[in-house]
């Protein structure tokens, strides 16, 4: 496996895998939001690769506003979203994208590094423990719509 991180002659790349990760998005809305995220200095995407084939992806931002769990005054790393193709999971792929994410916030000056996940995303919560985090705290949100 090898591992970079993402240009621009990526962003389709990195865009197709994290269409398959996100339900909720067009692909084109995807691809004009990672445009803008490339360019920011505060947000960087990292490739896995196996030979010439993508297979994972992993998005990571540097935080200066409050978020939830966080300790120390300054900037915090941020997992924006993490994905590995199925047919090569199990494998530490994530784990080394997580663990690239962390390095990058740390060279920013980040002395902490923090991450969510849904609920009901059981898989997505273990994963989060196996690699060191600890759950800080919950939280339920609520809607009403309006007449």
């Amino acid at each position: 496996m090898t591992y970079n991180k993402a240009k621009h002659k990526s962003i389709e790349i990195l865009t197709k895998l994290l269409y398959e990760l996100y339900e909720d998005v067009t692909y084109e809305d995807l691809l004009t939001e990672n445009k803008t995220l490339l360019d920011d200095s505060n947000q960087a995407f990292f490739l896995a690769f196996d030979g010439d084939t993508a297979i994972g992806v992993s998005h990571v931002a540097l935080r200066h506003e409050y978020v939830n769990g966080k300790e120390y005054d300054g900037p915090c790393g941020y997992l924006e979203a993490i994905y590995v193709r199925p047919t090569h999971r199990k494998q530490g792929i994530a784990a080394k994208l997580v663990a690239i994410c962390e390095n990058w916030t740390q060279e920013h000056g980040c002395r902490e590094f923090l991450s969510d996940c849904l609920t009901d995303n059981v898989d997505s919560f273990k994963f989060h423990l196996r690699l060191g985090f600890i759950e800080t705290e919950r939280c339920i949100f609520f809607r009403k719509e309006l007449e």
